[in-house]
């Protein structure tokens, strides 16, 4: 009888020791998702910094125009320049919200990958046959 409890708590440890070794396992393999997740975001980022510079760059150069027209009143295109501003305007908020979008995609994907994690321990852990 001795024995049995002896073997019981022996395989109850190993089965333990299993389990920790598959979590691990697991969480590695999410590590490594985020970590390419990452990287992809950061070259998208990369990408969209030399643009935003550029249309800062010719945000001053209509702020540059502006002065000289208005030193110049016979010239009429005063209106066209608004026009073009507000659209530079909006193209600035629009990259704004891009330079943002990463946080947010590493967000969702960690969170997709530690939801997805977290469901197959509980699977693992409930000893419930795989759905057929």
């Amino acid at each position: 009888m001795k024995t049995l409890i002896l073997d019981l708590l022996k395989a109850m440890i190993n089965a333990t020791l299993l389990l920790l070794a598959l979590c691990l396992f697991l969480g590695w393999k999410l590590m490594g998702s985020v970590q390419d997740v990452t990287g992809k975001v950061t070259e998208a980022v990369v990408q969209i910094t030399p643009v935003q510079d550029r249309l800062q760059d010719l945000r001053h150069e209509v702020a540059g125009l502006r002065s000289d027209i208005v030193s110049r009143p016979e010239l009429a295109v005063s209106s066209q320049l608004d026009t073009l501003d507000r659209h530079l305007a909006a193209l600035q908020q629009d990259l704004t919200q891009l330079r943002q979008l990463p946080t947010e995609i590493i967000q969702g994907a960690a969170q997709t990958g530690a939801a997805e994690l977290a469901g197959q321990i509980t699977r693992l852990t409930s000893c419930v046959p795989p759905p057929s």
